[in-house]
């Protein structure tokens, strides 16, 4: 960002130079080889932090107020053409495999500096304890972002829900699942949207993770799609992108969460 700072400094120095100067004149010139110089720059710094600027401005907008925000990780589980969900603990609807991030103790003194209180939607208990879902003061979203960003204080693996949702339940054998591998393929910053159940702001973050199966852990994924279990839901891109409805029938009949959407436009 500081750098992002230089680059706008230099353009505007460079333009003021180039327009109070004669165009004969040698320092027109320069002022104008600089000015296309930091140009170049700067459109690349814009992409690299597209995402902290677009931070900074929801900051500007809820300055006064508190946003909340909800940040977890989701999984991306692809076997041939399906894809795999499971049923929601909290609402009737089936959704990918993953939860809310945890905060660690460590990072307790970061987040009172910054004036983060946790979220009124859901009651404080045992499961609840620790997690990323919280409100923070307009003011300080590039501060909490920032913290996000490095990864201290906080969980950063994806194996805790996968263990709690697909291995404890008994749904994956734990002796296939003893570890999995899996790729980062996506870190997602919904835009800032009113909640009505929070009352407030909502941001929204998501990393999408990509599950790379073993071949016995593949073998054991097809075997699964063959079953019976109610609890999981293997469905197809068209029935995730019509967030439930089959095939081309106007009656929804399963509900898919609006999350699984997100596991598969990656490229957004």
């Amino acid at each position: 960002m500081i750098r992002l700072a230089i680059y706008v400094a230099g353009l505007l120095i460079s333009v003021g130079v180039m327009l109070s100067s004669d165009t004969d004149s040698p320092w027109f010139a320069i002022s104008s080889g600089l000015a296309i110089g930091f140009v170049i720059p700067l459109i690349d710094a814009v992409i690299v932090h597209f995402s902290f600027l677009r931070i900074a401005w929801y900051s500007i907008r809820t300055w006064r107020s508190r946003v909340r925000i909800s940040a977890s990780y989701l999984y991306r589980i692809q076997v041939d053409n399906d894809y795999l969900l499971v049923k929601g603990k909290r609402f009737d609807q089936y959704q990918p495999v993953g939860g809310v991030y945890k905060a660690y103790p460590s990072s307790s003194g970061r987040r009172n500096d910054m004036g983060i209180l946790d979220d009124r939607l859901l009651e404080p208990d045992e499961v609840s304890e620790g997690d990323l879902r919280v409100r923070v003061p307009g003011r300080n979203l590039v501060s909490f972002v920032r913290w996000f960003e490095t990864g201290r204080g906080r969980e950063t693996d994806g194996w805790r829900e996968f263990y709690e949702e697909l291995v404890a339940t008994g749904i994956l054998r734990e002796s296939n699942f003893r570890f999995i591998k899996y790729d980062r393929i996506q870190r997602r910053y919904q835009p800032l949207r009113y909640s009505e159940s929070a009352e407030s702001q909502e941001l929204l973050i998501a990393d999408i993770f990509e599950l790379i199966p073993t071949p016995d852990q593949l073998v054991e994924l097809r075997e699964l799609k063959n079953s019976t279990e109610s609890r999981i839901l293997w469905a197809s891109e068209k029935q995730i992108r019509r967030l439930g409805a089959a095939d081309d029938s106007p009656s929804q009949t399963t509900r898919i969460a609006q999350t699984a959407v997100w596991t598969i436009d990656t490229s957004i």
